[in-house]
């Protein structure tokens, strides 16, 4: 077995964007320096880049575009060979699309010893038609079989990918109860001074302790609901007056509401559009009720941030909320995607019966610090990575059997023993 104790193993970790890290995978590279690794992060430049950096890891900027782009994915993909020859690294993880399908290629080409492709959604709700859905099917195929570990986000989609020949069983691995990456329980609490940020987010807003605050969490998308939360909306507001829409995130140009919606959006005195924060969880804190009327994902781990924040959650039937983020009428409510009136339905449910939706927010956060700690997600990540470490000959800087929930040898900090 190759010795690499004397020196901490190189590990790549890469996104489309920064963002990605900065919002749901804060802290990670951290934990995997703490854990005896060097860490590389590749990804474009943008929102969330200084939040990366502050983990003190190292940064090469590579031009991960989300859209096809033949010319420009052949440059990077050679500029991922030349960079991984250099490296030398021992792991190279590999989260959302275009990093997964050019970062195989780049990586079985350089002869990477253990690559993870992390898989987060199920491609085949997606909007796409014809040639451009074709490819992006083939891309997303071939991702898992050149990957030497499939992670995927939830046992449901774990299923149905296996199901429809997308994966090979023996390559999937989902860590615990399931997301990317798991919850900051000590971010997503709602101390005393997060509730006094929350209330100065309202107040900026024009918002009073009387109103009552819709919230959500999105690329602002069609495939994320956009049109049918506020259609819901709409047909709420014209009950309750006090009623308001607040969204978190921007636009994402690959996918816009259609005209209707985003001047909805624009012009009416109620809706409120935050734009991408960095520091999400004070806007959960200005929230009521959290709603994310997805029509696609593979965890959502939105659901679990706003649960977190002791808020109710409404969101759809679909892989990866129902059961997984959202277990119906115990954290939340769930309703059809791409029905208005439902969605309406169940919102006015809440709003009706503030009993019930301390409930669901009390459930919610208990939930959430039983199963979805990221210490403890990435106890079991670090724990599948250095037992395929040592199946591939390479010493891993912990004994994988050594590793028991959030405890293991190399933990110091006395939050991992919590």
């Amino acid at each position: 077995m190759k010795d690499l104790s004397s020196k901490k193993i190189r590990m790549v970790i890469a996104t489309s964007v920064p963002s990605t890290m900065a919002s749901f995978g804060k802290g990670q590279m951290t934990f995997f320096k703490r854990h005896g690794f060097d860490v590389d992060y590749l990804a474009s430049s943008g929102d969330g880049l200084e939040t990366v950096l502050k983990e003190e890891v190292n940064y090469f900027e590579t031009d991960f575009r989300r859209t096809l782009s033949p010319i420009a994915d052949i440059k990077t993909l050679c500029k991922l060979v030349k960079l991984f020859r250099h490296r030398k690294p021992a792991v190279v993880q590999l989260m959302t699309l275009k990093p997964s399908i050019l970062g195989v290629l780049a990586g079985r080409i350089s002869r990477v010893p253990l690559l993870l492709r992390h898989k987060w959604g199920y491609m085949r709700d997606c909007n796409y038609r014809g040639v451009k859905r074709f490819l992006l099917f083939s891309a997303d195929k071939w991702s898992n079989r050149l990957a030497h570990r499939v992670v995927i986000n939830s046992h449901e989609l774990k299923d149905a990918e296996i199901a429809i020949g997308a994966v090979n069983p023996e390559k999937v691995a989902v860590y615990g109860a399931g997301t990317s990456h798991g919850i900051d329980l000590e971010r997503y609490t709602l101390s005393p001074e997060l509730k006094e940020i929350g209330k100065k987010i309202r107040c900026q807003f024009n918002l009073t302790a009387d109103d009552t605050v819709l919230g959500t969490v999105m690329r602002v998308n069609i495939e994320k609901g956009i049109c049918e939360l506020v259609e819901a909306f709409s047909q709420l507001h014209s009950k309750y007056n006090n009623l308001h829409l607040m969204i978190v995130g921007d636009y994402d140009p690959r996918n816009c509401p259609p005209e209707k919606i985003a001047r909805m959006i624009e012009d009416h005195p109620n809706i409120h559009m935050a734009g991408w924060q960095k520091d999400v969880n004070h806007y959960y804190a200005a929230m009521d009720i959290f709603v994310l009327p997805t029509y696609r994902e593979g965890f959502c781990n939105s659901n679990i941030e706003a649960s977190a924040m002791e808020l109710p959650v409404v969101s759809t039937k679909i892989i990866g909320v129902d059961g997984s983020s959202v277990v119906n009428g115990i954290t939340g409510l769930i309703v059809p995607p791409r029905n208005s009136i439902e969605l309406a339905r169940a919102i006015n449910e809440i709003l009706n019966n503030k009993t019930f939706a301390k409930q669901l927010a009390a459930n919610g956060r208990k939930r959430v610090e039983e199963e979805f700690p990221n210490e403890l997600i990435w106890h079991y990540q670090l724990k599948d990575i250095c037992q395929l470490l040592s199946e591939r000959g390479i010493k891993p800087p912990v004994e994988s059997e050594k590793i028991v929930g959030r405890i293991c040898p190399l933990c110091n900090n006395p939050k991992d023993r919590k």
